[in-house]
């Protein structure tokens, strides 16, 4: 039986990849609206190109990242040690790309470094890593 905090540390990368997409969507909406706007502006100019060709260039970025916050959520679900250890890592990224935001009280940033925090406490506690080891060796029987 699956622990519901790995669950519900599955699902917080599911809407963490949401976010994710939403926000290279979002680039792609307003990349593309700005180079509209700097192609009136001048015929053919070299920004028009580079916003362009930037706004892609995020906008991939960011779904790429958006994937593998979704194989991350589906490797949690399964009881995947490696989906843990790279769960661990990109919470600790989150939190620590969130700290200069928490200074200025957005309450997004807060939300979400606090998720991020909870995530990493508790895929670092005993249980829930004796939890993934047992998960991972049930799955490796020697023939």
């Amino acid at each position: 039986m699956r622990p519901l905090g790995v669950t519900l540390s599955a699902y917080f990368q599911f809407v963490r990849a949401t976010l994710m997409a939403t926000l290279a969507l979002g680039i792609l909406f307003v990349g593309s609206m700005a180079s509209r706007l700097a192609s009136v502006a001048e015929e053919g100019n070299g920004l028009q190109r580079f916003l362009s060709g930037f706004g892609h260039f995020l906008a991939m970025a960011f779904l790429i990242y958006a994937l593998i916050l979704i194989v991350l959520g589906i490797g949690l679900l399964m009881g995947q040690n490696w989906a843990r250890s790279l769960a661990v890592v990109f919470s600790g990224l989150g939190i620590l790309i969130l700290l200069p935001r928490l200074f200025h009280h957005h309450p997004l940033s807060i939300l979400l470094a606090l998720f991020n925090l909870a995530v990493l406490i508790y895929l670092l506690l005993p249980q829930t890593r004796a939890y993934f080891d047992r998960k991972g060796s049930m799955e490796i029987k020697p023939a």
